[in-house]
């Protein structure tokens, strides 16, 4: 079976990883989660800065690749998820989980 969607980049941010020596392994996982906080942080420090877009969706590039690598180590379907989240979203109220009035 061809993945496709979002499985497909997860299998090339893992066969990466692999290959490049960094651990997929579940004691890492915390790191992981650390990491894809760590590159948030750096997006929202580079907007702050003033850079430019191209610099600031490096930095959330890099999150999305970390969060695959993370996905991979779980061992989840992320593209059936992300679907899932979607559909879910889709039926949610116009502009849900906002404050009343926001």
């Amino acid at each position: 079976m061809e993945l496709t969607g979002l499985n497909a980049y997860m299998a090339q941010v893992r066969e990466l990883v692999d290959a490049k020596g960094f651990s997929s392994d579940e004691a890492q996982i915390w790191q992981m989660l650390a990491l894809i906080h760590t590159e948030v942080s750096e997006a929202a420090d580079a907007f702050k800065k003033g850079r430019s877009y191209d610099e600031v969706g490096t930095e959330l590039a890099d999150a999305i690749i970390r969060i695959l690598h993370l996905c991979s180590a779980l061992g989840v379907d992320i593209e059936a998820l992300f679907q899932a989240k979607m559909a879910k979203n889709w039926q949610r109220p116009y502009r849900y989980n906002l404050v009343r009035g926001g």
